[in-house]
């Protein structure tokens, strides 16, 4: 299962599966998954607007190994495809920079996440 995260010519970040953009109208799950590749291409875009680099020919995928079994992604990649002419020199930068990511950050820790009710606010009370 590949999420492509895309550029317009003004810098909005456009994030797609199966060739139609992921907007709200679809399933909470579809954007949350996107939000990694999302959150990544804010941070790369930073990179190269702060060193005055174009966006032009530079996108993301996010490759998930998705387990219909389980309904879970076992295993995530996030690859920036870079245009040729961008220098060798910031590679490991770019891939730090990503590794920056908040929404990364919570896939490799997740936090507790705990479901209460009205009913129990009110039981505490």
């Amino acid at each position: 299962m590949n999420l492509d995260i895309s550029f317009d010519n003004t810098g909005k970040i456009i994030p797609s599966y199966g060739g139609k953009e992921i907007t709200m109208e679809d399933s909470p799950y579809m954007i949350f998954l996107a939000t990694a590749g999302m959150c990544s291409a804010v941070y790369v875009r930073a990179f190269m607007t702060q060193r005055g680099m174009s966006l032009e020919g530079v996108s993301l995928t996010q490759k998930m190994n998705y387990n219909r079994t389980t309904n879970m992604i076992e295993e995530m990649e996030i690859l920036v495809d870079l245009p040729e002419a961008f220098p060798t020199k910031y590679n490991k930068a770019i891939k730090a920079v990503v590794d920056q990511c908040p929404v990364k950050q919570h896939f490799v820790k997740p936090p507790l996440v705990k479901v209460t009710t009205n009913i129990d606010v009110a039981v505490q009370v």
